[in-house]
């Protein structure tokens, strides 16, 4: 693996998660949900993927404990239950997490019942952020150039929303710009890969200090709340960029039609896979139709139909004279 990767994957992708969520529909109609990460602890309490927590329309049970197979040192497994079945949709918008949705429905009819299961995951519009990233999603790539792009995105997204709440000299703001294009440009050409690595509001006050005399009053410490906030959603996509995800439904009846990856025969359960590229640029949607057939339904409605025939044969006799 080349060498710029290695401190990449040293620095951002430490982390390695394979998160399960398993979705269980009941024949009336509602749902459990059970998630399961696996990875090392730390991964498990970031803040890319966050299990649900008990709020005042669902309540959730949480685990966490070490595993103890072979081979799987400071491997652990977190675990979050739905402490009962619901019929609600869940939501989960919390804009610093992966945001995403579970619903399931049922329509009953006489002779059958339907059910539907759909979820969406949002995608993380790494192509609108850092249109520069897009072209190495793969991060095979021996170059660290997509991390100067995201970067100077934090920067610029949060200088708009400084000048958003005060009001500066667009000169000042030109004279910004030109100095944080200097100092990148002078990390880049001395290839100082560390400093990469370090929080994007160190990095702009460390660019912008020959300056800072001529800049506002409190215009670091405003300006490192706003990037560190920005920075967080940073963080979410990068950590997310080695997490792994398998969505599977245990669905009652027939399937109908379904998008699954891998369908199981044996217990009707339907999986998908899917990974930080394909929620890079676009959204992720699942969906599944089944269908019951109600047999004691369709079994008296024959059996009316029959006697109803039955009953017609008989009116219809020849009488005895």
């Amino acid at each position: 693996m080349p060498r710029k990767i290695l401190f990449f994957l040293g620095f951002f992708l430490v982390s390695c998660v394979e998160n399960l969520v398993h979705i269980q529909i009941f024949d009336n109609g509602s749902f459990s949900v059970k998630y399961n990460s696996i990875g090392h602890k730390n991964d498990l309490l970031d803040s890319d993927f966050i299990h649900p927590t008990t709020n005042d329309k669902h309540s959730w049970i949480t685990s966490l404990r070490q595993t103890n197979e072979s081979g799987t040192e400071n491997i652990w497994e977190k675990e979050t239950i739905l402490s009962s079945p619901t019929k609600t949709k869940l939501t989960f918008t919390n804009s610093s997490n992966l945001q995403y949705d579970i619903d399931v429905s049922n329509n009953s009819y006489f002779f059958w019942d339907l059910y539907t299961f759909q979820s969406n995951i949002k995608d993380l519009e790494i192509d609108l952020k850092y249109p520069e990233i897009v072209n190495y999603l793969d991060i095979d790539e021996d170059d660290l150039s997509w991390l100067v792009p995201a970067k100077r995105y934090i920067f610029s997204e949060s200088i708009k929303v400084f000048q958003e709440k005060n009001t500066i000299d667009k000169i000042i703001f030109d004279r910004i710009d030109n100095q944080i294009d200097t100092y990148i440009s002078y990390i880049e050409q001395k290839d100082h890969e560390k400093e990469f690595s370090r929080k994007s509001s160190e990095i702009f006050i460390d660019a912008l200090s020959p300056m800072k005399r001529r800049l506002p009053k409190n215009f670091f410490s405003d300006m490192t709340i706003i990037i560190d906030d920005l920075e967080k959603e940073f963080e979410k996509n990068t950590n997310l960029m080695l997490d792994g995800f398998t969505f599977s439904v245990a669905i009652p009846g027939h399937l109908r039609n379904t998008n699954a990856t891998f369908i199981s025969e044996n217990d009707n359960t339907i999986y998908w896979e899917f990974d930080f590229n394909d929620i890079a640029t676009s959204h992720f949607n699942m969906y599944a139709h089944s269908i019951v057939i109600n047999n004691l339904s369709i079994q008296l409605f024959l059996l009316i139909i029959l006697l109803v025939f039955i009953g017609f044969l008989w009116k219809k006799r020849p009488k005895k004279e």
